[in-house]
């Protein structure tokens, strides 16, 4: 009886290299935008499903959301967000991308970064962060 064993298909050097810099840079932009623990809920949209979340951290380049853990995301996939800081009753529109997911409990725990914010949404990101 003989036992074939099945290699991975080889990366290109390249690729893993590329891959490998650029979750160091999305690590390091993380440590850099300094998240602040927070509670509130956030409307996420991917395509047409819109799914009810809630904030675990926010920064000025990203959030990190918790939902039901049958729903997960592929990394890079665009989603579009609504959430209200707490304090605050003006609605933040903004894009992002998904960088992480992950099962957290019974829940999933999503990493977004930001790609688009407007700049006066930006502003009350920022003063939330610093007030954190």
């Amino acid at each position: 009886m003989s036992v074939r064993s099945e290699q991975a298909p080889a990366v290109p050097a390249g690729e893993a290299a590329s891959a490998e810099s650029e979750r160091r840079r999305i690590d390091e932009e993380r440590r850099e935008n300094g998240r602040v623990p927070t509670t509130f809920a956030v409307s996420e949209a991917a395509g047409t499903h819109v799914h009810l979340c809630q904030a675990e951290d926010i920064a000025i380049g990203g959030i990190t959301i918790k939902h039901a853990k049958g729903l997960s995301h592929e990394p890079r996939t665009e989603v579009a967000l609504r959430f209200a800081l707490p304090g605050s009753d003006e609605e933040i529109v903004a894009r992002g991308e998904i960088v992480s997911d992950s099962r957290a409990g019974r829940f999933r725990r999503t990493g977004v970064r930001f790609i688009a914010v407007r700049p006066e949404h930006q502003q009350l990101i920022a003063a939330y962060c610093r007030r954190g």
